[in-house]
């Protein structure tokens, strides 16, 4: 795209219409965990996963909504994503909820 339009391309993802979510608003708002910190430091390996899922989230959403040439690149971190959400439930028994994310998205 960039040698389409034959200049360096710069993109302000502050203007796209996403939520963006860390791993504690995660756990507060979907789970309704009232003491986040504490959650986090007892269940490291979850929210490291669920931080992972949110970022692999939000870089599709802005690959699929700012560019026409990186469809297989967004195609890939959601296969990613989606391991990483099966990881999440058959290792530590945690369901995250994508649906939910989405509805938030849309």
């Amino acid at each position: 795209m960039r040698a389409y339009i034959n200049k360096e391309l710069k993109i302000d993802g502050r203007n796209i219409p996403y939520p963006v979510f860390d791993s504690a608003e995660y756990f507060e708002l979907h789970d309704q965990i009232e003491d986040v910190d504490r959650f986090r430091e007892q269940n490291m390996e979850i929210d490291m996963l669920v931080t992972q899922i949110l970022a692999l989230k939000q870089s599709c959403f802005l690959l699929r909504h700012t560019t026409h040439s990186c469809e297989s690149l967004s195609d890939g971190l959601y296969q990613l994503k989606l391991r990483l959400i099966a990881e999440l439930e058959e290792k530590y028994g945690y369901k995250f909820d994508d649906a939910w994310m989405e509805r938030l998205a849309g």
